[in-house]
């Protein structure tokens, strides 16, 4: 088969020491990586890669959050594992009644999920407390008006008669 770009069987001859071609040929599976297709790296616009480039970038950079996230909660349970080890082992020197540190009984983001519910549950209550308040505030002045109102019509009404 040809050269890409000609259908000639011969050695194309270089115009420069690196053909661009050899570079587009050399990245595609970058960008083929970051999940560009050989059609949009070759046909497609030339924005779409800088626009993969940086989307890849960005999914990198989560997944390193993520997994730094990981690690450190992975951390946390082997610090947690490891207060509660000499005590059960060797009891080193345990004053009675001291607080012998538990291995925790849930995940750690079992119990952070518990301790958000619970937040979101209070900011509900808190929010339907204003609105509760803020509708009773609205009904009283609604009432004043017309209490006023009535005043004024009855003052009109003594008045005219």
């Amino acid at each position: 088969m040809g050269d890409r770009l000609t259908d000639v069987d011969e050695e194309p001859q270089q115009t420069s020491p690196t053909p661009y071609g050899d570079i587009f040929d050399k990245v595609l599976p970058n960008y083929m990586a970051m999940g560009m297709t050989y059609d949009q790296f070759w046909d497609g616009e030339v924005g779409m890669k800088t626009a993969y480039r940086e989307a890849y970038r960005i999914r990198i950079e989560q997944e390193q959050r993520i997994a730094d996230r990981n690690n450190w909660l992975m951390g946390q349970y082997v610090v947690s594992a490891l207060n509660a080890v000499p005590l059960l082992v060797a009891g080193l020197n345990v004053k009675r009644g001291s607080h012998i540190p538990e291995y925790p009984d849930k995940p750690f983001y079992d119990r952070l999920d518990a301790d958000r519910k619970e937040e979101d549950r209070k900011k509900r209550e808190e929010d339907q407390t204003k609105l509760a308040l803020a509708m009773f505030q609205a009904g009283i002045e609604k009432f004043n008006r017309n209490l006023e109102r009535r005043q004024e019509e009855a003052k009109k009404a003594e008045s005219g008669q």
